[in-house]
């Protein structure tokens, strides 16, 4: 039989841990007319989130943009513009009435291989920039556009495009935007920032581990759907583990179940044997992860991986205070009361590793 659990992967319907608060909110918000900043560090499942709730919006032009390999103007302005165009019904449907919709002094060709808009704008052409932005607004219908890995749009550098979208953004009738990032610290600076042009432009929506009910049904659903018994301690062992965070649960999951399949029964000794599978698979990224890491980075996270204050360190507070604001930066700790490490599966390999 197939392994139940899928991770590492966009997963929708029956393969998703439903949310259904998470869900029940953001249509809430985005029925209201409001655009929405989803926030949350890597790997919490944001974008089987978005695809999902996606699917069950009602009277919507849907649009799903990733920015996650957009680096230049001109790939961005490709990417968004055809998207949009492939959700009011289709770039062929457009052909005949392109030049008249988006008007620039650039280039502007199809692709009908890759069926898709090739643009060619100088970045000091503002007006070609903001023509082509305007595109929803030219369209019949409502939409709700996903901007996905917007922290991405941080990298294009040849025009204030930040600014230009939030001028453009804030006069479109007819449109709900959902940002989303993986990079926390950055989608706070963009959307939270009061100097910042996407300040108060979204209601911000941060994205939190799995419940556990929510998680337990999900979980022991599929291992008995696939009839294999699961011990209630097993299942709380594994929630221990990962916290409720959305990958690690489905990854643990997924290993116990190729581990128990023959003898269809689950247990607490088994969750560690698949905790250990686990841990090799990620134990190259987080290899090279720490390699990268300055060496009071490193002593302070030993030290949070053992649940210890990082100032009980032989170091001065100042030092202390520069490493943690670095690690928040790049998503690695976070303060909520006290500093924590953010990834589970990290945690337990920093403290077994030398």
């Amino acid at each position: 039989m197939e392994n139940p659990f899928k991770f590492g992967m966009v997963v929708r319907g029956s393969d998703f841990c439903d949310r259904e608060k998470e869900i029940s909110d953001l249509i809430q918000i985005v029925n209201s007319g409001m655009s929405v900043t989803l926030i949350s560090p890597r790997r919490y499942g944001k974008t089987s989130l978005i695809i999902n709730l996606l699917d069950r919006l009602d009277g919507y032009k849907k649009v799903y943009i990733d920015l996650m390999s957009v680096v230049s103007l001109n790939a961005f302005l490709e990417k968004y513009s055809t998207e949009i165009l492939n959700s009011a019904g289709g770039l062929k449907k457009f052909v005949s009435k392109l030049n008249s919709m988006i008007k620039i002094t650039g280039k502007m060709s199809l692709n009908i291989g890759n069926l898709n808009l090739e643009i060619d704008v100088d970045p000091k052409a503002t007006d070609d920039v903001e023509n082509v932005i305007e595109l929803p607004a030219k369209l019949d219908g409502k939409f709700v556009i996903v901007m996905d890995e917007f922290q991405e749009i941080m990298n294009i550098t040849e025009i204030d495009l930040i600014s230009i979208l939030r001028k453009k953004f804030q006069f479109f009738q007819n449109t709900v935007f959902i940002f989303s990032g993986s990079k926390s610290s950055i989608m706070r600076e963009i959307f939270a920032n009061p100097a910042k042009p996407f300040y108060r432009f979204s209601q911000i929506y941060e994205l939190q581990n799995l419940e556990i009910e929510e998680s337990r049904k999900f979980v022991m659903d599929k291992f008995r759907s696939s009839g294999v018994e699961i011990e209630n301690d097993a299942f709380k062992k594994i929630y221990e583990i990962t916290n409720g965070h959305a990958y690690y649960l489905q990854a643990l999951s997924y290993h116990l179940w190729f581990l128990t399949k023959d003898r269809k029964k689950a247990e607490i000794p088994d969750v560690y044997a698949a905790l250990k599978k686990v841990i090799f698979g990620e134990k190259a990224a987080f290899e090279s992860l720490w390699d990268g890491l300055t060496p009071n980075q490193k002593r302070i996270l030993k030290v949070l991986s053992r649940d210890l204050s990082p100032y009980s360190l032989k170091i001065s507070a100042g030092s202390v205070n520069r490493a943690l604001e670095s690690l928040k930066k790049i998503d690695l700790v976070e303060r909520n009361g006290e500093f924590r490490i953010m990834d589970p599966i990290f945690k337990i390999w920093l403290k077994s590793y030398e």
